[in-house]
């Protein structure tokens, strides 16, 4: 905080009204009062005085003046309303005093001019310097005309100039020490305003993050260091029912380790442990509510830390039924697919095994007989990765060995000849003898397959597709490139994307899921390599895989 004297004072007002100002009309009333009463009382009591020991002054007729005009203005001071009357008039008071002393002092040596005092402070203390002065120079007119017409000695003369200097000196300390009350005033009436403003600001905001934090459907209690509850958002009151009266009070539902299990102890209870400081991170409990219903709870906790308030904790517990649930229905509908497909693919593969035990077959019918018979045994291993990914069963990755891309693509081609011919596409095969690269060759086939699957379906007929590959080192690179219809290129950054289909695909009335390209791509990472797009509308799409050549160790 800056000291006085740095601090610029207010200009006073003429009727010394700012201070009184500060409490309203009433307060300049009161302040009038007090200051007058002060001094018509300390009158009251030197004319007692004077009754006793010296009645013979009551006989000169200024000093019986004096008295009169004091009482009288005392009287005007409790009467007259100030708050209504204009605050100029309120400077009537103390300069009618100063003549009402000189009055009671003119011929007595000035032993009442002491009583100046009292209206010199209220003008010092309630006006401008411009009053001030007006004030002193009216006791110093007064002082001179006594010493005038009394013809005063060396003595009194000094007694005179006393008073005089003593007044002054009075008043310059009462005018100083006013200003910088009123600039501290001044300053605290500022500080007050911004302090309000911050109080204000600030409550505004606590209420919008309440409002933010009521709105989530998140559960949050904020803890102390030492368990109490500083803040519950709605959320958390719903779901465990609590009291807002009594927060401290444990909740109406119970939480429970497992579906229809044990209730938990109330020590092992995730409000328990965070107040303890435990740290919690996506816990699962269940909780029956008062409304008789089971949820499915995640609960975490963070700490937290700041530099102006004492450490807290963060309980957050998320209400995860429906996600239960989701992943519940998820695993049911897999379930049902997989077991319904599982029964006709293990019919068309044992038929086409038992086809193929005939010795007669011609090579061309046992071709395609194999061809069946491999295709049924990959969709048998793809529904039961389905099946136990859907049970949450972990599945421990492969690791990486040699296929030779070559090879698969070969196979891969000899499974959708027909459907080419049947649309009358011509698939033209480039690819080198062999292409060894580092990967999980049934993964790749599945990747190969969505890719000249896509490439059929949207080329076509008359069209080509073309496959070819060039080994390196370090990698290979495999292309298939179509004449089909294209993708437009606002649509080329979002084929990846699930369920998406592009424009030309839409007006195609070709169908399909949108699944595809997205597959490709996470399996083609999953073994390490990248996939790039380019296609032009009406000109034909490329597709290039790159994948990593095998280690020395996986080639030989």
């Amino acid at each position: 905080m800056a000291s006085p004297r740095s601090v610029p004072s207010a200009p006073a007002s003429d009727d010394g009204g700012r201070d009184d100002d500060a409490d309203g009309p009433g307060g300049r009333t009161r302040s009038v009062w007090l200051l007058q009463l002060l001094l018509g009382a300390s009158v009251m009591i030197t004319v007692l005085l004077v009754q006793v020991i010296e009645p013979t002054l009551f006989a000169f007729w200024p000093f019986s003046a004096g008295v009169g005009v004091v009482i009288a203005l005392t009287a005007v001071a409790i009467i007259v309303p100030w708050h209504r009357a204009p605050r100029a008039a309120v400077a009537v008071i103390p300069f009618g005093d100063i003549i009402a002393i000189g009055l009671m002092s003119v011929g007595t040596d000035l032993r009442f001019g002491f009583f100046w005092v009292f209206p010199i402070m209220w003008i010092a203390t309630h006006f401008t310097l411009v009053s001030l002065v007006a004030a002193l120079a009216g006791v110093a007119v007064i002082v001179l005309l006594d010493a005038t017409l009394n013809a005063t000695g060396p003595s009194s003369a000094l007694r005179l100039l006393v008073v005089l200097l003593s007044m002054t000196f009075i008043a310059i300390t009462a005018y100083l020490s006013a200003r910088q009350t009123r600039a501290f005033k001044q300053l605290l009436r500022r500080q007050a305003r911004r302090l309000q403003g911050t109080l204000q600001r600030v409550s505004g905001q606590e209420r919008r993050v309440s409002q933010m934090l009521n709105g989530l459907d998140t559960g949050i209690a904020r803890l102390s260091a030492d368990g109490e509850v500083l803040a519950l958002n709605d959320t958390y009151v719903a779901l465990y029912g609590i009291e807002r009266d009594d927060p401290q009070r444990p909740g109406r539902a119970v939480e429970y380790s497992t579906l229809r299990g044990e209730p938990l102890p109330d020590d092992e209870r995730p409000f328990a442990r965070a107040a303890r400081g435990e740290h919690l991170d996506d816990e699962r409990m269940w909780l029956f509510d008062t409304r008789g219903e089971w949820r499915a709870l995640s609960v975490s906790t963070r700490r937290l830390v700041s530099s102006d308030e004492p450490e807290g904790t963060l309980l957050i517990v998320h209400d995860v039924t429906a996600l239960i649930e989701s992943e519940r229905a998820r695993e049911r509908l897999a379930a049902t697919v997989s077991h319904e497909l599982r029964n006709p693919l293990t019919a068309i593969v044992g038929h086409a095994d038992l086809a193929l035990d005939d010795p007669t077959l011609p090579p061309k019918v046992r071709e395609q007989l194999e061809v069946i018979a491999g295709a049924g045994e990959r969709m048998q291993k793809l529904i039961s990765e389905i099946l136990a990914s859907s049970r949450g069963v972990f599945r421990e990755s492969v690791a990486a060995a040699a296929a030779d891309a070559s090879r698969i693509i070969a196979s891969s081609l000899e499974s959708f000849r027909p459907a080419a011919a049947a649309r009358r596409v011509s698939v033209i095969d480039e690819l080198p003898p062999t292409a060894d690269v580092a990967g999980d060759g049934f993964r790749l086939r599945q990747a190969f397959d969505n890719i000249l699957s896509n490439a059929i379906k949207y080329t076509p007929a008359g069209g080509t597709i073309r496959v070819s590959a060039e080994v390196s080192p370090d990698d290979v690179i495999v292309r298939f490139a179509d004449s089909g219809i294209g993708i437009h290129a606002d649509d080329l950054s979002r084929v990846f994307d699930p369920y998406f289909r592009a424009r030309t695909a839409r007006e195609s009335a070709i169908p399909g899921t949108g699944l595809g390209m997205g597959i490709v791509r996470s399996i083609v990472e999953e073994q390490g390599g990248s996939l790039y797009l380019e296609s032009e509308l009406g000109v034909g799409t490329t597709v290039t895989v790159i994948l990593p050549a095998p280690a020395d160790d996986q080639s030989s």
